[in-house]
């Protein structure tokens, strides 16, 4: 008897239900991989959007902040430098100046692109502190000072549990010298921050890391709880939202 043996094409059933499986196992490590990159470059673009946007604060005070301290001065008169509408509800938070016999004055004003239902890109906020180098011999007659400052920025549009820390300082060369060829006393002439302005402390950073209705994003306030002053881990507070210079 002759046996016929039919020749067999395609797949069975279980070769099937294989390649499909092999095929979503290695859509799925593309998959992954595509959300992985595509989050790694949102996340750089952020960090460098938010160092390019703390730069122009920076610099802007530093700026500002010379330029009233380098002259001569003059006596009883009072500057103050601070961030205006922090948050960013309703505009750009500002960076102002109030000076002698004067309203406060913008030092810096970013591009607002919002509504009263939107709050600014970037959420701002900045920190001083103060420092005195004291002479240590005659050739260092006059004591140096060194202003260091905090920038806080928070996305309000992505990644809004991060939030981005710059710190910068810079020396004001020659302060108390340039008060004494003026004929003035150098003890009337004092770079200090303003202690009665809000510090670098839990509830000032708790009421930045709210969103425009007012509710808290708790996970931007961890990511920086460990620098925050008033705590068990740093029980004093020096930096300030506020920082002036004064004469007599």
């Amino acid at each position: 008897m002759k046996k016929t043996v039919k020749n067999r094409k395609g797949f069975t059933l279980v070769e099937m239900l294989l390649s499909l499986a092999i095929i979503c196992m290695i859509g799925g490590v593309i998959g992954g991989v595509c959300v992985s990159i595509s989050n790694s470059f949102v996340t750089t673009y952020n960090i460098d959007d938010s160092a390019d946007y703390a730069l122009l604060y920076a610099k802007a005070f530093e700026n500002s902040f010379l330029d009233c301290t380098q002259g001569t001065g003059s006596k009883n008169k009072k500057w103050t430098w601070y961030i205006d509408n922090p948050r960013g509800l309703n505009g750009a938070p500002l960076l102002k100046v109030t000076k002698p016999g004067a309203a406060a004055t913008n030092v810096f004003t970013p591009k607002y692109i919002g509504n009263s239902s939107t709050p600014s890109k970037w959420s701002v906020i900045m920190f001083f502190n103060v420092e005195e180098k004291a002479a240590t011999g005659a050739e260092d007659t006059f004591n140096a000072v060194l202003v260091n400052y905090r920038i806080y920025i928070k996305d309000n549009y992505a990644r809004t549990d991060y939030i981005y820390r710059y710190d910068g300082s810079f020396w004001v060369p020659r302060f108390y010298e340039r008060a004494k060829l003026a004929g003035a006393e150098a003890a009337n002439r004092k770079i200090s921050v303003d202690t009665s302005s809000s510090g670098m402390t839990v509830a000032t950073m708790t009421e930045f890391c709210k969103d425009p209705q007012g509710v808290l994003n708790q996970k931007a306030l961890d990511a920086i709880s460990s620098d925050l002053e008033g705590t068990s881990g740093h029980p004093s507070v020096t930096y300030y939202s506020k920082i002036q210079y004064v004469w007599g």
